[in-house]
């Protein structure tokens, strides 16, 4: 029978129970012993516990139970991975006094309702430490076992159990072994053990223990121990070890060879004894040098010659150069363990002579010893001699350099510097050994100068010489007003100057700190201003280990008068200045709160915790401003102290514990009350269509602040990409325009190098004068994709399956939609070259899931990560279709120049892997269609983007373009610039292709540059793979049913999973705002339609929607039930009764005769305001008069003419193309800026009275609402005012044809006898008449026949009886230009990125056309009219308000 709930497990612990019964307990997968996932074996299985309730209380048991310290940290989640096997148990409810984890009060064995996914977790401090020393790798041994660190008495303490110390703190080999440590307070307890390890435990928990008599242990005092990296060494010749050869060092990366620079006989004595091979006899410089050792170890090491231990030498290694190849230390040793050096003559004269050669310098023994004291350092300091077992002095008679340069070559110290008297170092005590010293400089040992003899002088320790030498090193902080805050300078050379902060990990800061005493750890702070003055920058590049004691032991580079530039100098502050960081979060700017205060991180307390306060917080850690407070330790508990409580900061300080509060460590709280903040970040990204592209911003706690494009670098941006969790940049354009004429730019340049964690970290230099030289804002795009490949066999190469890295690894691409475009980005990548072919038998076995994304370049992109992408819908790859390149491998190879015959070939492609390639400089695109596969057609030729005609445009054409844009096939070829008007030449006039072509411009064509129209004649496409987005809403903008056009119908988008990032994405796409929520509670919608695709995925760094992966496309995707309503957080309020809200609201009209003229106004910032005349003409004022329902412009006046304004002239150099929606979707000036005043007022005169729009469904998207039909009366009546509004411009006409007084009108008329008119009844090519009865082409049997409106039809409702017209043109030649009008209106979808063109088909079968006029006739129709009556009919071209609105149509 199990336990019940909130029972304690029975029997566990019980001494009756064997040992196979008993529950065993450890923790796996952590770095250590006592770190990682909690498992207890039970019932002859390992299991795992539920993190449920799993807190410090439990984490404290578990850390007792295995011998393990203290708990640090209570893990949840499976951070240490998930396990296997049974959940033991859950809801745990310790006391934390439990012996036994499992004696807690839990569900029972067995019984939970979790999964591995929250397998709990613990980090333990460990059962021993070392504590005040130099690092973590030296100090006085204490121990732990659940409660208080206990120090280690020196009795009976042995080398084997400092040995088992050393390898389990990861400190290497025990060094040395000092007892007689004294306690810090007189009545501190010792550890009431004795442990005897044998030297090969894995910890010392391990080791055997012997209870000391009583619970007291005989002592003198604690234990220190000393670990060092270095571990063996060895002297080898012929690669065998012995008692001759090269000297060589074990650590803990491996052997290693010593450098022969600094290398003397006292260090080779050493060597000699440690390995019991007699003393030394001579230290040939390279002699038994061994080829093919790694890189020479430059640590240099200053024995005295009476060390047991090479590493217990003094070492240094900062500022040493590398080492020159061949240069290795070696030592010839006696080989007898008897022999015995010859003792030392203290007469220099009688050696003088006896050093043989370089590689062999006399040796003698010496007991006397010299060191330098009370310095802060070993080159420098009071001078004492060590003579008959007692150290002394030396008096400072006669002291001079001569006799310190005997001192510091002696001391390997380099030479002398200073010679110091009078006790400049501080008195020394005992013996005053040596006076009246007059050295020459030459000797050997200081103790062979001519002196008054051993003992003899006359002065007292107040004249003690000193000396400094020239390797003497001292470090200082550099601070006007804090001890331990400053520019880190060291002291060489005689010279104090600055070090460099390349790299500074925080293992090298942390000894910096320890070695100035101040605190266990330190920052590098990059936003002080650089220092004025010159100095030295004498060292870069420093890298610490954990094993070193001082910043003189730590590895660099060589020491150099200007090691990096003066912006690169470290200003550092320790951690004796308390600290803030946020934890738990996910990013450095999110998270629970701590402080670092008297050497221990704690949390704060949530009580009357605010914005106030977390503003504080956010601004203090570069973290921009606070966007949420969070209670009640949402981030995870925190451990150690609460420090502070009942916070009260007004907002405005600068650091968090200067706000008012209870004091350090007063409070009455928890953990569970442990405060958290999420802050905005230092940067951001806007205004790019995601956060992973757009304009760089930065917030130090006030307002977003754009950077400029002054020496912004290609590093930075990196940078930044990272930080957002972009990936890596893929581009950085500069000269933004800036918001506003007023707008400020960050007063700093980023100076990143790309390794940097954040931005908030890379150095930066101020601007002179708070002012950037720039030309702009600068904008950074970053992308998921960071690196490309070809593999085959193996290996990468310029032939191969393609492979992108990507944040989820590498992944292969899918040949699907893969071509030679695609393939000669990747090569030219690459550096391959061109792309020869794209085979598909070169897949390799073995790969993940094959990457679905469709690249779509043109060829001339410089990375394959800049190409147009597509994801949305697209199905998974089949196995082995992978997509594959062969490259020419030759950097200078070109590829042919494409011909612009087709004909030629029509037969070249060998086989479907290997496609034709050629070079072709011309590219082409669609423009002003709101994607990639609809649009103006343009080509880029000769440097410049032109457009293509559209006389004989049409489903050929267009089917040409939509393939060599891998858009599928045309479902429309737009005519008469239905995407807007282009600028710069029309290239092509009068194609006439098969269909068949591969590019564009290899159709038959009038030739490049010839034709006779203009821009209002530009061609446009809409292919299949035309994509557009809509909400769907009765009353909303930003809220209602999604639905996506797709396959020529719109259809709605199912909502699972739908998840945060793809909610932001559509919402940002629709411009309504960056987040979204899906509403479930609406009702089901009524009627049938297509729901296309589900299972939407977007990634962070997709900028639309098209670009995020979801199931294949299908005609049922889901079920009704499950169809997206969403909500964005940009939708529109109400309007308020006290100011405009709705676009028409915000526009009206002031000093006319009627509601439907006069002076411009528009509401903007809280005001009314007039818009300037300049660029006004009525293409400007049809949107206005449309805008108000004010039927179309007949004028518009400038220059005041309905009276000047006052207040804002808000808008200036307005240009519209006529249809848009309303007037701000024309282009025009920013906001508030204008060069003009109230006596140039723009103004406008409509046709008709101002009426009432009755509501209509909305739908926010990339094309406007649709709404109905006409109906038949209304039809009728248009078409009979349009009529009788001919017959007056027939008649006002004639008039002015017979007033010859008027130049310009004669003129006019002689242009218009003669006229010719050509091609009234068009023929369709015999060949484009094959292609468009042709299976796949859109026609009167297919799918997606071209309706086209006609009045009769329509009515009836049989869309299907609508005859399908050829296309009429007229060409007026007295001008020089052909005014096409065309009849026809098409159904199919338009432009959706123009939202003034309404033309996507309507659930109930109706449209909005986006021409409007006369009804059309068929070819057959027109024929047979009237001609006589058309001599006298004009067409008014309501389309193109801007342009010749009036055509004569001759006979």
């Amino acid at each position: 029978m199990s336990p019940t709930c909130g029972s304690a497990l029975p029997g566990a612990g019980s001494s009756r129970t064997t040992t196979a019964e008993t529950p065993q307990l450890r923790l796996v997968d952590g770095d250590s012993r006592c770190a990682g996932r909690v498992e207890i074996l039970h019932q002859h299985s390992w299991g795992t516990v539920c993190h449920h309730r799993w807190d410090l209380r439990e984490v404290h048991v578990v850390c007792r139970q295995l011998g393990c310290g203290v708990a640090l940290n209570a893990v949840c989640c499976a951070q240490f991975g998930m396990g296997s096997g049974p959940i033991w148990l859950d809801e745990l409810k310790c006391t934390g006094k439990e012996d036994q984890v499992w004696k807690c009060r839990s569900l029972g064995w067995g019984q939970h309702n979790c999964n591995h996914y929250w397998d709990a977790g613990v980090i333990c401090s460990g059962f021993v430490h070392l504590v005040g020393g130099h690092g973590p790798c030296s100090g006085r041994v204490e121990v732990n076992s659940g409660g208080e660190w206990i120090p280690v008495s020196d009795g009976n303490f042995t080398f084997p159990t400092a040995q088992v110390i050393c390898a389990e703190v990861g400190c290497g080999k025990a060094a040395s072994v000092l007892g007689k440590l004294p306690f810090r307070e007189d009545s501190e307890q010792v550890w009431a053990e004795e442990f005897q390890c044998e030297g090969h435990e894995p910890g010392l928990w391990f080791c055997p223990r012997r209870a000391c008599p009583g619970g007291s242990c005989q002592h003198s005092g604690a234990v220190q121990v000393v670990c060092s990296e270095y571990t063996e060494v060895r002297l080898t010749k012929n690669g065998s070890s012995q008692c001759e050869g090269q000297v060589e060092m074990k650590t803990s990366g491996g052997w290693r060879t010593l450098c022969a620079s600094h290398w003397n006989m006292a260090n080779a004595n050493v060597v000699c004894r440690q390995l019991g091979c007699g003393v030394a006899l001579s230290t040939p410089k390279g002699a038994y040098f061994v080829e093919g050792d790694d890189e020479i170890w430059r640590d240099r090491f200053h024995c005295s010659g009476s060390e047991s231990f090479l590493w217990n030498c003094p070492v240094t290694a900062l500022g040493v150069p590398a080492c020159s190849h061949g240069n290795t230390a070696s030592v010839v040793c006696s080989g007898s363990q008897t022999q015995l050096l010859p003792q030392c003559n203290d007469s220099w004269s009688d050696l003088a002579g006896s050093a043989a050669s370089e590689g062999h310098t006399a040796n003698c023994s010496d007991s006397r010893e010299l060191r330098l004291v009370d310095g802060g350092g070993r080159c420098a300091g009071r001078v004492e001699i060590l003579q008959q077992g007692s150290w002394g002095s030396i008096c400072d008679d006669n002291w001079d350099l001569s006799d310190a340069h005997v001192v510091c070559r002696q001391l390997g110290c380099g030479v002398a510097l200073e010679a110091t008297i009078s006790a400049h170092f501080g008195e020394g005590s005992g013996p005053i050994w040596l006076d009246e010293l007059n050295c020459t400089g030459e000797e050997a040992h200081v103790w062979q100068c001519p002196s008054l003899g051993w003992g003899q002088h006359n002065c007292r320790h107040k004249e003690d010489a000193g000396v400094i030498c020239s390797e003497f090193l001292a470090l200082r902080m550099v601070s006007e007003e804090q001890k331990c805050t400053g520019w880190l300078e060291v002291f060489y050379n005689y010279t104090w100057g600055s070090v460099c902060h390349s790299p500074m990990e925080a293992m090298t800061l942390s000894l910096i700190c320890r070695q100035l005493g101040c605190g266990d750890s330190g920052t590098l702070n990059f936003l002080v201003p650089p220092r004025e003055g010159s100095r030295p920058r004498w060292v870069d590049g420093i890298r610490c280990r954990r094993m070193d004691a001082s910043l003189w032991q730590c590895p660099s580079d060589p020491w150099k008068q200007r090691s990096c530039s003066s912006k690169e100098e470290a200003h550092i502050t320790c951690a004796e200045t308390p600290q803030l960081r946020l934890v738990d979060g996910g990013s450095r700017c999110a998270g629970r709160v701590e402080i670092l205060h008297q050497h221990s991180w704690g949390t704060v307390c949530h009580d009357n915790w605010d914005l106030s306060d977390a503003h504080v917080v956010c601004r203090q850690l570069g973290c921009g401003v606070a966007f949420d407070v969070i209670y009640y330790a949402q981030f995870g508990k925190g451990s150690g102290p609460i420090w502070l409580d009942e916070l009260k900061c007004t907002g405005e300080e600068d650091q968090l514990w200067k706000c008012p509060s209870l004091g350090w460590g007063r409070h009455n709280c928890w953990h569970l009350q442990d405060a958290g903040v999420i802050c905005s970040g230092f940067v951001r990204l806007d205004g790019g269509g995601g956060p992973c592209s757009g304009r760089v911003e930065v917030n130090s706690g006030g307002g977003w602040t754009p950077v400029s494009d002054g020496n912004f670098t290609f590093p930075t941006a990196q940078v930044i990409c990272a930080e957002l969790g972009c990936g890596k940049a893929v581009s950085v354009l500069g000269s933004l325009p800036l918001r506003e004429a007023s707008e400020q730019v960050w007063a700093e340049e980023f100076q990143c190098k790309g390794w940097e964690q954040e931005l908030w970290f890379c150095p930066r230099r101020a601007c002179p004068g708070g002012s950037c030289q720039h030309s702009g804002a600068v904008q950074v795009v970053c992308s998921e994709y960071t690196e490309v490949r070809l593999t085959k066999n193996g290996s990468s190469q310029c032939e191969g399956q393609v492979e992108m890295k990507t944040s989820e690894g590498w992944r292969t691409l899918c040949a699907s939609h893969w071509n030679m475009a695609n393939a000669n980005v990747v090569c030219r990548q690459l550096g391959c070259g061109v792309a020869l072919s794209t085979p598909k038998e070169l897949t390799v076995e073995g790969h993940d899931e094959i990457w679905r994304d469709r690249f779509h370049c043109s060829g001339s992109e410089s990375f394959l990560w800049n190409c147009p992408v597509t994801a949305l819908g697209v199905p998974a790859c089949a196995h082995g279709n992978t997509a594959s390149v062969v490259c020419s491998g030759n950097l200078t190879q070109l590829l042919p120049q494409c011909n612009d015959c087709w004909s030629d070939l029509a037969g070249s492609a060998a086989s479907e892997g290997h496609t034709t390639n050629c070079s072709d400089s011309r590219e082409l695109r669609l423009v002003d269609g709101d994607g990639r596969c609809a649009g103006r057609v343009e080509i880029l030729r000769q440097g410049s983007w032109g457009s293509i005609c559209d006389d004989s445009w049409d489903l050929s054409d267009a089917h040409v373009v939509c393939r060599q844009l891998d858009c599928g096939m045309a479902l429309e070829a737009t005519i008469s610039a239905h995407f807007g008007e282009g600028s710069g030449p029309i290239w092509l006039d009068e194609l006439n292709c098969t269909g068949e072509e591969a590019h564009v411009w290899q159709c038959p064509s009038q030739g490049w540059g010839q034709h006779n129209c203009r821009h209002k004649e530009d061609a446009g496409v809409i292919c299949s793979e035309f994509l557009a987005l809509r909400m769907v809403s009765e009353d909303q903008e930003c809220a209602g049913w999604l639905e996506v056009f797709y396959n020529n119908t719109w259809g709605s988008v199912c909502h699972s999973p739908m998840e945060a990032v793809t909610l932001s994405v559509i919402c940002r796409q629709l411009g309504c705002g960056d987040s979204g929520t899906l509403n479930s509670s609406v009702p089901h919608r009524e009627g049938s339609r297509p729901r296309w695709v589900d299972n939407i995925r977007c990634r962070k760094t997709d900028t639309s929607l098209w670009q995020c992966p979801s199931d294949p496309w299908k005609q049922r995707s889901c079920s009704p039930k499950e169809e997206a309503y969403i909500m964005c957080s940009g939708k529109r309020p109400k309007c308020p009764t006290t100011a405009p809200c709705t676009d028409r609201e915000k526009l009206r009209l002031r000093g006319g005769d009627s509601l439907c003229s006069g002076r411009v106004e528009v509401w903007h910032g809280g005001s009314w305001g007039t818009v300037c005349d300049d660029s006004w003409s009525l293409a400007e004022a049809e949107v206005v008069c449309q805008q108000l329902g004010c039927g179309s412009a007949l004028e518009a006046p400038g220059e005041a003419a309905f009276g000047p304004g006052n207040g804002s002239i808000w808008l200036d150099e307005v240009q519209c193309r006529g249809r848009e929606s309303s007037l701000w979707a024309c282009a025009a000036a920013p906001w508030g800026q204008s060069d003009c005043k109230h006596e140039e007022d723009a103004g406008v005169r409509c046709s008709g009275k101002r009426t009432a729009i009755p509501p209509t469904p909305r739908s926010t998207s990339s094309a406007s609402v649709v709404p109905g039909i006409f109906s038949l009366p209304g039809i009728l009546c248009m078409i009979l005012g349009a009529l009788l509004f001919l017959i007056l411009i027939i008649l006002g006409t004639q008039l002015l044809r017979r007033s010859s007084e008027h130049q310009a009108l004669s003129s006019f008329e002689g242009a218009v006898e003669e006229v010719l008119y050509q091609e009234i009844d068009f023929p369709v090519n015999p060949e484009k008449e094959i292609l468009l009865n042709s299976p796949g082409t859109p026609s009167d049997g297919s799918a997606t026949k071209l309706p086209y409106y006609t009045g009769d039809s329509e009515e009836n409702g049989d869309p299907e009886s609508a005859p399908e017209p050829r296309k009429q043109h007229a060409d007026a030649t007295g001008n020089g230009y052909d005014d096409v009008e065309e009849s026809p209106f098409s159904a199919i979808p338009s432009s959706p990125g123009l939202k003034e063109k309404n033309f996507f088909p309507e659930e109930g079968g109706g449209a909005r056309y986006s021409q409007t006029g006369i009804s059309p006739q068929s070819p057959s129709e027109f024929d047979s009219s009237n001609k006589e009556e058309l001599a006298s009919s004009l067409v008014l071209r309501q389309e193109e308000p801007g342009y010749d609105d009036i055509e004569p149509i001759p006979m």
